[in-house]
């Protein structure tokens, strides 16, 4: 797949170059500006100059082919398929090459069936292009790949098993840090999620979570999560709206109860970046009258940046939460900002390397606390036959606290294994 994506771009910027020639000569500034900008990445630089191009009364497919392709660029792909479509509609000579790239843009919006049908009027409409036929007979069994391949229902199932030298109660339980014990430590992971059905629909999804601590009992931990989302695509974004509900144990013992609702905002800003926004709602429920403080509600915003090319990914990441519970010792407002960078090649050794850092305030406290939590995390990872992932990690979280009660520090070595299906 990575080869058959370079080469529609080298398509398209051949192609794009070959068109221009014809209006050099009338507009040679503004458009020689607008190619040196698309040359050097900038397609924002280059769609202006070519939308006020076309907006001071230069017509043909050039100036509009142009366009599209910088939009195509920047991951406004809605807009690429409609100056695409206008192409194929004023301009008959070029409507295999329009079919084409709407065959393209439909792969990316995860269209799989109308892009099948853009690359056969691709292929139909070129009987005398060989190059055109030949790339897009090249997407026809790509797309046929693809439907046959693609499941219904994705998944992904991982366990873990290793040493933990301060367990502590730090993060998603809610709970004050309290005591904590060294104990060596394996937990497991499934989620599901479903049906794939295009640009909109119904989503359903759900995940279970366990950790055993074989010397520290106290401290184990289940959670059990549904949830349906439905999800549809308006413009450039794509927006998932749902609701969910979870239960969980600590110790053995029934601990809370949520239900919550999401909204959630993707937008690809090209072919490399995507922004990902969110919005968590949950009323939580204690489930033992032992946890009673517990009860209130959570409130999540996130927003997350995330570029790859090729096998290198890097995910930044930002978050509030507020929460309103019945203890204001479980009733913290934190910031958390995160870093993380992965190399994983289709074969061999991958490593990935990351940073939190997340600040809590207990504003609520008769004696107000505040607290920096700083976690480090370093993994080897090497994919192995059948899909599986093997992957060893080190993890040192450092907490201070302005009461040294509860600052804390740990060290946690994990060898896992896990698998998307």
């Amino acid at each position: 797949m990575p080869c058959i994506r370079i080469r529609n771009r080298i398509l398209i910027a051949a192609l794009l170059l070959a068109l221009a020639q014809g209006v050099l000569a009338d507009s040679a500034d503004d458009w020689l500006a607008g190619q040196q900008a698309f040359q050097s990445g900038d397609f924002s630089t280059a769609l202006h100059i070519f939308q006020r191009a076309r907006d001071d009364g230069l017509e043909g497919p050039a100036v509009h082919y142009n366009i599209a392709v910088c939009h195509f660029e920047l991951g406004a792909f809605e807009q690429a398929g409609q100056s695409f479509q206008l192409i194929a509609d004023r301009f008959p000579l070029m409507r295999g090459l329009a079919e084409y790239n709407l065959g393209l843009v439909a792969s990316r919006l995860g269209e799989t069936t109308a892009a099948r049908e853009h690359f056969l009027s691709a292929y139909e409409l070129s009987p005398n292009d060989e190059k055109l036929r030949i790339l897009s007979s090249t997407m026809l069994r790509e797309q046929a790949s693809v439907l046959e391949e693609t499941p219904a229902w994705t998944g992904i199932f991982g366990f873990r098993a290793g040493h933990d030298d301060n367990v502590a109660l730090r993060e998603e339980a809610g709970l004050p840090v309290g005591v904590t014990a060294e104990s060596s430590m394996a937990d497991l992971f499934a989620s599901i999620q479903g049906p794939q059905n295009g640009r909109s629909g119904f989503r359903f999804d759900a995940s279970a979570y366990l950790i055993s601590y074989f010397d520290a009992d106290e401290f184990n931990q289940t959670e059990v999560r549904g949830g349906v989302t439905y999800a549809w695509r308006p413009a450039d974004w794509h927006i998932r709206i749902g609701g969910h509900l979870s239960v969980g144990s600590l110790g053995g013992d029934a601990f809370d109860r949520k239900a919550g609702a999401s909204v959630r905002a993707i937008r690809h800003l090209n072919r490399n970046a995507s922004v990902d926004l969110r919005y968590v709602y949950d009323d939580i429920s204690e489930a033992d009258s032992v946890f009673d403080g517990i009860a209130g509600s959570r409130q999540q915003f996130n927003a997350r940046y995330r570029w790859h090319e090729g096998d290198h990914w890097m995910v930044l990441r930002y978050q509030l939460e507020t929460n309103d519970r019945t203890d204001a010792s479980v009733s913290p407002t934190r910031n958390r900002v995160s870093f993380l960078y992965r190399y994983q090649p289709e074969a061999g050794w991958g490593y990935e390397g990351g940073v939190d850092i997340r600040a809590s305030d207990y504003s609520d406290l008769a004696i107000p606390r505040e607290e920096d939590l700083f976690t480090i995390r370093l993994a080897l990872t090497r994919g192995l036959p059948s899909g599986w992932l093997a992957l060893l990690e080190f993890r040192h979280a450092e907490n201070d606290s302005s009461d040294d009660t509860f600052s804390y520090d740990s060290n946690q070595v994990t060898l896992g294994m896990m698998k998307l299906f």
